[in-house]
């Protein structure tokens, strides 16, 4: 029996799956319903199409040749059946739809769409044979599950085994969850979502104009969560051509977990617009809920590691919620200066996250820096920290650290020598419709640090208890707002992978924070802060079409005195300024600095040169102040790069972790 189908499918699905029927003497039309075995092979085909939505939002990378045991494999790569929701409509639109029932081969051809829950596909004709359960698409196909797209010319596939092949391939991956946001400490825009930051260490939210990676492929070849491209090609730029692939002889995407995927690539490249290209060291990349440090990292600590240094990472073990890292480092200014074979040149840090049940977290951060072991205790440095929601919204924070490295503006780096402690903090509350901002923090430690007994005896350290609380409120005022360009290749998008609105904001706060001693010490601080933060043109000309600036001015009361250096305020008066600048094209130079009125010291101090394009940054960054600094290649929307410095700022005598 064949049934001819005419082209228009109401979009309102009757109560069973059907299809107009056009008779091919009389051309009139009428509804029957579609045969049980054809909707039941469509809905299992249209369950059963791969998607590219992958697990988490972040990347993490192994350099050198891939370790099969490196991860969990999928327990089997033999597909297994997936259930078929019941009461689920299929609908066909085609031109013409015909249904060979002696045979079992349904075929729709011109302008084919098949809609099945969340999954879309589209070709010139699809063919299905219901006793082998092959399936082919042919000409402009285009398959869409959720919110990821691909398109190729020609689709075989066999929806039994959930095994084929897609030719002439291309698509994209949607990122719009895939990436984190992290307040940078530094001047730079080194992150595509980060901002100059303002005395209350927040960065301004930023819209995104490029979210997905795109790629291209000769064939892919699809076998359940395994998936293979032949003569790969990934981009992050929007605009063709592309001024930043990443391209591979083969590559094979695989779901290692239900929350991890997995991308080898063989030989890969980085191709800058289309004429440098450069050999990646890096063969697989994972999908995970991780965020993690870039693979390579060279860097400039003159207190730990002697000067310049350089950092290799790898990830010798990680599941779905655990993540171990290992860092061997080069100090290669203590090699260059003094004697290559010190066993001071080598160090390591390590690094590692678990995400546990109930949105809990476990994290641990190590490093040695050098492995003479006769120094252990002046080398090594060890925070171990847990957190869990409690009271709702709130978050408690279980943490011991072990030469906590911390700075304190005037009074310097302080070492904390051991801190074991609870802390419970707010999320940030809007009050009504003042639209103030509040938090608050509470808890206890016992710690052991350098504590000052005054000019007639040595500084030594004591173990104390320590209480404290601290609230903070704020409140901004918009001023003035611009307008961006268009996301357009030349114009709003020309070097950042998002467009800028120009603004101009004034913002107030308060701030408060009390502590308590079982010496018997007491220190409270009270400041208040106003100051303004601008953004200058649209970073679109030449010269000087680029100017973030900020500045601030805090006043503050102490009372009483920390008996610790590490957390005693020694600076109640500050103004804090910042300014990124567009230099020429694509170069921006950022500078900041904080400074003590009274004394007029400055207590810090960061600068940043930077290289920007759509798809890629580099950023020279340097402290003087902190005598650190590092250089860094992102990549726009991968996780990559803007690693965590194991320093700790104090400000107004609370630690900002």
């Amino acid at each position: 029996m064949i049934y001819f189908v005419a082209p228009i499918f109401d979009q309102i699905a009757p109560p069973a799956e059907s299809y107009l029927v056009s008779s091919a003497v009389t051309g009139t039309e009428a509804s029957v319903a579609i045969p049980t075995e054809v909707a039941s092979a469509l809905r299992s085909l249209m369950a059963s199409l791969p998607s590219l939505n992958l697990s988490r939002r972040n990347l993490i990378s192994q350099v050198g040749p891939i370790k099969p045991d490196r991860l969990d494999r999928p327990k089997s790569l033999t597909p297994v059946a997936l259930p078929i929701p019941t009461g689920e409509l299929v609908n066909v639109i085609a031109d013409r739809q015909e249904y060979n029932a002696k045979e079992q081969i349904f075929t729709a051809s011109g302008n084919v769409t098949v809609k099945y829950l969340n999954t879309v596909l589209k070709a010139d004709v699809v063919k299905l044979n219901l006793l082998t359960k092959d399936t082919t698409a042919e000409g402009r196909v285009f398959l869409q599950r959720g919110e990821q797209q691909i398109k190729g010319t020609l689709l075989s596939y066999n929806y039994g085994t959930a095994q084929g092949s897609l030719t002439e391939a291309s698509g994209f991956i949607n990122l719009n969850n895939l990436t984190s946001n992290q307040v940078n400490r530094l001047p730079s825009d080194l992150r595509s979502r980060s901002s100059i930051i303002n005395v209350f260490g927040d960065a301004i939210p930023a819209s995104r104009d490029i979210s997905r990676l795109g790629f291209i492929a000769d064939k892919l070849i699809l076998d359940g969560d395994l998936w293979t491209g032949e003569n790969l090609k990934v981009t992050n730029d929007p605009f063709s051509p592309p001024e930043l692939e990443l391209r591979a002889t083969k590559a094979t995407l695989t779901k290692i977990s239900p929350t991890q995927d997995r991308l080898e690539a063989e030989s890969p490249t980085l191709v800058f617009d289309q004429v440098f290209t450069l050999p990646v060291p890096i063969n697989s990349l994972v999908f995970d809920q991780f965020e993690r440090s870039f693979p390579a990292k060279i860097g400039f600590d003159r207190r730990d590691g002697g000067g310049f240094f350089y950092q290799q990472n790898f990830n010798p073990y990680t599941t779905s919620n655990i993540n171990f890292q290992i860092s061997p480092q080069l100090f290669l200014q203590r090699a260059f200066e003094g004697n290559i074979l010190d066993a001071n040149v080598l160090g390591v840090a390590a690094r590692l996250d678990a995400v546990l049940p109930d949105a809990q977290f476990l994290s641990g951060r190590a490093t040695l820096s050098g492995i003479n072991f006769s120094n252990l205790e002046n080398k090594f440095r060890a925070n171990l920290q847990y957190s869990r929601p409690v009271f709702g919204d709130h978050i408690l924070v279980a943490e011991y650290a072990y030469r906590d490295r911390i700075f304190n503006g005037s009074l310097g780096f302080q070492d904390v020598r051991n801190s074991l402690g609870l802390n419970i903090f707010s999320p940030n509350y809007l009050l009504g419709d003042s639209q103030i901002n509040i938090s608050y923090q509470f808890g206890t430690q016992y710690i052991g640090a350098d504590r000052d007994f005054g000019n007639s005896q040595p500084i030594d350290v004591a173990s104390l208890v320590r209480i404290q609380g601290a609230t903070a409120l704020s409140r901004s005022f918009p001023i003035w707002r611009g307008e961006p360009l268009p996301p357009e290749r030349e114009l709003g998008l020309k070097y950042l992978p998002e467009t800028i609105t120009p603004s101009f904001d004034a913002f107030l706060g308060v701030n408060a924070n009390y502590a308590f001693y079982s010496s018997g010490d007491s220190q409270s601080f009270v400041s208040g802060t106003v100051g303004m933060v601008g953004v200058f043109g649209n970073f679109s000309k030449p010269f000087f079409d680029y100017t973030k600036v900020n500045i601030s001015y805090t006043q503050g009361i102490v009372g009483g005195k920390s008996p610790f250096l590490f957390d005693r305020v020694a600076d109640a008066q500050t103004i804090s300024f910042g300014i990124v600048q567009q230099i020429y094209g694509p170069f921006r130079f950022g500078l900041e600095q904080s400074l003590n009125p009274v004394t007029g010291k400055i207590i810090d101090s960061n600068y940043s040169l930077q290289y920007d394009r759509r798809t890629y940054a580099i950023v020279i960054r340097y402290n003087p102040t902190r005598e650190i600094g590092e250089v860094v290649f992102r990549i726009s929307d991968f996780n990559w790069g803007d690693s965590n410095s194991n320093v700790t700022p104090v400000v107004g005598g609370l630690e900002q972790r």
